[in-house]
């Protein structure tokens, strides 16, 4: 499926694609090489796989009977990361200080070009424009009887009201970057203009930014805007998948965003069909030779808002880069959620397949699981991200087990998301389920997307 997902509108608005959780589980290192039970020692088996250490077989096939009388039928790929050993990693959130802006904005943009973009700043003339915006939500979601979205709409024009009397005229806006304590900026890069926008609130917990070309018609011939397409074969620019990926990891490295690697590449489209040209490189974090699935699993229990009032506490983003690169330059590069690595390879013990398989059929028949779409059944073991409720800010990812209901495609822009019913998440250290609707990631919309979803 491809994501029609444009550089402009992702520039406009924020999508908050995060992790979170309530609990951590504290996993201690047994030196001892005696078995305990159906854990299998990883102290034992350098230079073998996971595979073959934990007894994993390439396919699952089981008839499941399930208490109220059906039958549940597993025909799940398994898919085991090929290395010897797993590990866990502790992180924390980590928020650009104004230092950091200022490090990266002169990376991306020549020095004397460099100015605050007022048009994005909030200057008094901005948010009476997103007052009025709101005003048209809220008579909207009246007249539709949306309580969520009136809620909304409610909260945040009186968030934008309470602004007003502090905030300054736009030709009060100094439009030197100064001491960087603005968030958007714009400027140019090799004779192009470009933007670069930050958010960083840590009160939200949001940590990001996006840098983005301002018009595209440098980038193709087309000048049409631009979303990936997959691995088309006319790709008109010259450099290759594998350079195009060693660019990307160069320059996380020369901004000092390091352990991000490619996960997946697509082709950059621009237009309908019109012109291929460059790629869209999404990466994530590596842990021992692992690359992390930049992947959402949405709650049941929140909003999908972020505002800490009615939402409650927003987690940290999901960790993701995304660059859009051809022969031209850059034309995008977003970063989202990267955490700071605090402590790295605490080697754990792993159950084994069988025991994995006990776990998730004692969990389906629980459940009484009822999917239909076995076809693209599958299963992968993964790392996941749980949070500390005792150290706010920090986080460990821990090696689960993922049996996982449908496919779905990740493009540039947005991660794969997946809903509580589509998983079943098994801890691969302890056995226990994962309840992700505590523990994992979860998805949270800036509210002015409100405005596309109802048709402003």
């Amino acid at each position: 499926m491809k994501q029609g997902i444009t550089g402009v509108l992702l520039t406009a608005i924020f999508l908050i694609l995060a992790g979170c959780g309530t609990k951590q589980v504290a996993y201690e290192e047994e030196k001892s090489s005696k078995k305990k039970g159906s854990e299998v020692s990883q102290e034992e088996s350098a230079g073998i796989t996971l595979m073959e250490t934990l007894g994993v077989e390439e396919e699952w096939k089981e008839r499941i009977n399930l208490d109220n009388g059906k039958v549940f039928d597993v025909a799940a790929k398994v898919l085991v990361p090929d290395v010897s050993r797993m590990s866990l990693m502790e992180v924390s959130e980590y928020y650009y200080t104004p230092e950091d802006k200022k490090r990266t904005v002169e990376y991306f943009l020549d020095g004397a070009s460099i100015q605050v973009n007022v048009e994005m700043v909030s200057t008094k003339e901005n948010i009476e424009k997103k007052i009025k915006k709101w005003d048209k939500v809220l008579e909207l979601s009246q007249e539709q009887g949306i309580e969520e979205h009136i809620e909304v709409a409610r909260s945040e024009k009186k968030k934008l009201e309470d602004l007003l009397n502090e905030t300054p005229k736009a030709d009060e806006i100094e439009l030197s970057p100064g001491n960087y304590k603005e968030n958007h900026f714009v400027g140019l890069r090799e004779g192009k203009e470009y933007t670069l926008d930050f958010d960083i609130n840590e009160e939200e917990h949001i940590s990001q930014w996006i840098f983005a070309a301002k018009d595209y018609k440098e980038f193709n011939e087309t000048a049409a805007q631009w979303w990936a397409s997959g691995n088309a074969s006319d790709n008109k620019c010259t450099m290759a998948k594998e350079e195009a990926e060693k660019k990307a990891v160069q320059i996380c490295k020369e901004l000092g965003i390091n352990g991000m690697v490619p996960a997946k590449v697509d082709t950059a489209q621009w237009g309908d069909q019109k012109e291929n040209n460059g790629y869209c490189i999404v990466l994530g974090r590596e842990n021992a030779g692992v690359v992390m699935e930049p992947i959402t699993y949405s709650m049941v229990n929140e909003m999908p808002y972020r505002n800490t009032e009615l939402g409650g506490k927003t987690p940290y983003e999901q960790e993701i880069i995304e660059i859009g690169i051809n022969d031209n330059g850059i034309f995008w590069m977003r970063y989202s959620g990267v955490l700071s690595v605090d402590k790295e390879g605490t080697e754990v013990k792993l159950l084994s397949f069988d025991h994995v398989k006990e776990a998730f059929i004692k969990e389906i028949i629980s459940k009484d699981i009822t999917w239909t779409n076995m076809e693209s059944l599958n299963m992968k073991l993964i790392y996941f991200r749980f949070m500390d409720e005792k150290m706010s800010g920090k986080y460990t990812y821990i090696p689960v087990w993922r049996l996982m209901a449908l496919a779905a495609e990740s493009g540039i822009g947005n991660s794969m998301t997946f809903s509580p019913g589509d998983c079943i998440f098994i801890n691969a250290i302890d056995g226990s389920p994962v309840d992700i609707d505590k523990e994992g990631g979860t998805y949270y919309m800036d509210p002015e997307s409100l405005f596309y979803l109802i048709g402003i």
